[in-house]
C-alpha cells in the first residue's frame, strides 16, 4: 500500500538557488541583449532592402544616418553616465568601425558599386545600406542608453507618488483594486521593451523624443496605478 502511494507521488522540482538566480540575471540577460540586439540589426537591414526595392533610393540608409547624427547635437550631458549621448555614440560607432575594418565590408562594398555590371552594382548598393543601417542602429542604441536615465526618473516620482496615493487610500479606507493592479502591472515592462525595439528598427528618421516621451507617460502612469493599488495591507 505504501509502495503504491510513493509511486503515485509527482517528484518536486529543485528552486534555483542563489547562484542560478544571479547567472539567469546576468549572463543570461548579457546574452539574449546580444541575441536581441543582433535580431533588432538583420530586422532593421531587411526592412531597408525591402524598401530600396519598393519606395526609395539607394541613398536613403545614408540620409538617415545623417540626419540621426543631427539628432545627438539636440540632448544636454546624461545625468547618470556623466556624458554626453554624442559620446556614446562615438563610442559605439567606433568599435563598428573597427568591425567593417577587419571585416573589409566596407571595401567590399565600394568594388561592387564600382563594377561596371548592373547585377554587381545592385549588391553593392545594398551592402552600402546594410552598412549604413549597421551605424544607425549604433547611433540609435547610443540614444537608448541615454534615455535609461529618463525612465529610471519617471519610475522613481510615479512610484512616489502611486505610494503617497496608497497611503491616503489606506488611511481613508478606500477599496482594493486588484484588477487595474495588474493590468497595470502588465503594462510597464512590454511598454518600455516594444519603445526600445520600435525604435532601433524603425525605417524612417524621426526625433528620439517623439518616440520615448509617449512611451514614458504611459510608462509612469502604469507605475502610478500598479503603487497606488497595490494591496492595503502586506
Amino acid at each position: 500500500m505504501s509502495t503504491a502511494k510513493t509511486s503515485t507521488r509527482h517528484p518536486r522540482h529543485r528552486k534555483a538557488g542563489v547562484w542560478e538566480h544571479f547567472v539567469g540575471l546576468t549572463l543570461g540577460n548579457f546574452f539574449t541583449f546580444i541575441w536581441w540586439s543582433i535580431s533588432a540589426v538583420f530586422i532593421s537591414i531587411l526592412i531597408e532592402w525591402v524598401g530600396m526595392y519598393f519606395w526609395w533610393d539607394h541613398t536613403h540608409s545614408k540620409i538617415m544616418l545623417e540626419a540621426e547624427l543631427k539628432y545627438l547635437s539636440s540632448f544636454n550631458r546624461n545625468l547618470l553616465t556623466g556624458l554626453y549621448p554624442g559620446e556614446i555614440a562615438d563610442i559605439f560607432m567606433g568599435h563598428t568601425q573597427h568591425w567593417m575594418e577587419v571585416t573589409r565590408l566596407q571595401a567590399i562594398s565600394e568594388g561592387f558599386t564600382r563594377s561596371s555590371s548592373w547585377v554587381f552594382s545592385l549588391i553593392g548598393y545594398g551592402l552600402e545600406s546594410a552598412i549604413d543601417t549597421v551605424f544607425i542602429f549604433a547611433v540609435r542604441l547610443a540614444v537608448c542608453v541615454s534615455a535609461i536615465t529618463g525612465f529610471v526618473l519617471v519610475a522613481i516620482v510615479a512610484l512616489v507618488d502611486g505610494l503617497t496615493e496608497r497611503d491616503i487610500r489606506k488611511a481613508c479606507g478606500g477599496n482594493e483594486s486588484a484588477m487595474r493592479y495588474h493590468h497595470a502591472k502588465r503594462l510597464i515592462f512590454p511598454s518600455i521593451a516594444l519603445s526600445f525595439g520600435f525604435y532601433l528598427t524603425l525605417p524612417i528618421t524621426i526625433h528620439p523624443a517623439l518616440v520615448f516621451l509617449p512611451i514614458m507617460t504611459v510608462m509612469g502612469f502604469a507605475i502610478y496605478v500598479t503603487a497606488s493599488t497595490f494591496k492595503k495591507f502586506l
